[in-house]
């Protein structure tokens, strides 16, 4: 997948991610770097997820609770519970 394939299919899927890969892709262009494959899997994963609104809600949920706790033991758990969650989607695209 191109960098061009992937803005194609979050511009269709999760619009609303597009300020956040424009940004990302403009930072490369400024710096004149190539997007590699380090750039293009993270957007696959973050597409992955954002085309999702159940799933992207529900990450959103964890980490305001983790950030709202006064406890390091349950941010530490709920970002856990986060990561597994990512894990698990962005374990399919493989």
């Amino acid at each position: 997948m191109t960098p061009d394939d992937l803005r194609a299919a979050i511009a269709a899927d999760c619009p609303h991610r597009l300020p956040d890969y424009d940004g990302h892709l403009a930072h490369f262009e400024a710096r004149r770097w190539q997007p590699g494959p380090a750039f293009v899997e993270l957007w696959r994963q973050e597409h992955a997820i954002s085309s999702r609104p159940d799933v992207e809600a529900e990450l959103d949920r964890l980490y305001r609770r983790a950030q709202a706790t006064r406890f390091g033991w349950r941010a530490r758990r709920l970002i856990a519970k986060t990561s597994r969650i990512r894990h698990e989607i962005t374990k399919g695209l493989k």
